[in-house]
């Protein structure tokens, strides 16, 4: 079985050079590794570049995605590659050990109507874990741990998320993802979490492998409150989003009330962010996540681009149209 490697970049070059090596020393090697710099700075662009030259391995492709979002990325590595399953690895993650695609690929083999695989997403921190840390959901710090058994699952998370290739294409890939800049930040949509519920309602299985394991390093910014209030924040749009690419819009005065009620639990965890000092932190994030949720869906009232683009279901064929057009002003 051909196996695919994506790396969607946009951050960090000595990361992924260190990401290489340990997929080039894997014991079931990869048939290509794709590394798509996503960045929208040449120079990051010249550094990943110059790391994938310097390998001089034919399994090494470096491709550059100028549609910003992880989500084009993704699916122009699904695109390009040539392989029957398709692994992604975020560029600041690491293999646990050397039979991370003989895991992954095991998983297929060994089980039916297999549409996606993925397992463990540990944490590398780079510093002590504040206090507060406890109250929170790892979903924050992109975290996956659900106990040592394989098992079916309705969700895996999108750094070690390895699919069948045919599949994901067929379903139209990856939705709108979190990882956008702030002036796009509306267009933030379910990423891999609708990728799985395009597989699932395919007829598709998703599978845990606990042996398949992947390091995610959590640099120290990532732990600090700004950080964690701003991923909340794009969480709640990522939740609006699906609620609604997923189900119908309803009427704008529900629509109103919706939005109004958000806003009512926006400020209810600011006044207890306040009274209780012992889980400020924690009211401030919830605060963050429920502002999004009201904006968002205010939004959604007046904007319609914004609820076309919510209901879009192929971002494949999204991505093939704007690189013809691309191509096209070239000529």
């Amino acid at each position: 079985m051909k196996i695919s490697v994506v790396i969607p970049t946009a951050r960090y070059p000595n990361e992924v050079e260190l990401l290489i090596q340990k997929l080039l020393q894997q014991s079931y090697p990869p048939y290509e590794i794709l590394v798509v710099d996503n960045s929208q700075k040449d120079d990051h662009s010249f550094q990943i570049k110059k790391i994938v030259e310097k390998f001089g391995s034919r399994k090494l492709k470096y491709i550059r995605e100028r549609e910003e979002g992880l989500h084009n990325a993704r699916n122009r590595g699904l695109l390009e590659s040539k392989g029957e399953i398709v692994l992604f690895q975020d560029d600041d993650a690491l293999p646990g050990d050397g039979n991370l695609i003989k895991e992954i690929v095991s998983s297929f083999e060994r089980n039916s109507n297999v549409g996606a695989v993925g397992g463990k997403v540990l944490p590398i921190f780079e510093s002590e874990l504040p206090e507060f840390f406890k109250y929170l959901k790892h979903s924050y710090l992109s975290l996956c741990d659900w106990g040592d058994e394989e098992k079916e699952v309705d969700f895996i998370n999108g750094n070690n998320f390895a699919v069948d290739k045919k599949i994901a294409i067929h379903i139209g890939g990856f939705n709108p993802d979190l990882f956008i800049s702030q002036n796009k930040i509306w267009l933030i949509g379910d990423g891999e979490s609708g990728l799985c519920i395009k597989i699932k309602n395919a007829g598709k299985r998703i599978i845990y492998n606990p042996r398949a394991v992947v390091y995610h390093k959590i640099g120290r910014e990532r732990m600090s409150l700004p950080y964690l209030k701003q991923r909340a924040f794009k969480h709640g749009i990522q939740m609006s989003y699906s609620k609604f690419h997923w189900g119908e819009f309803p009427q704008r005065p529900v629509l109103a009330l919706r939005s109004f009620a958000f806003l009512s639990l926006h400020i209810i965890y600011n006044i207890m962010a306040r009274l209780d000092k012992t889980k400020r932190e924690r009211y401030e994030v919830e605060s963050s996540l429920m502002k999004a949720r009201f904006l968002y869906e205010m939004k959604l009232i007046y904007d319609r681009k914004l609820r076309e683009h919510v209901k879009k279901k192929d971002w494949i064929s999204e991505l093939k149209k704007l690189r013809k057009t691309h191509q096209d002003a070239r000529e």
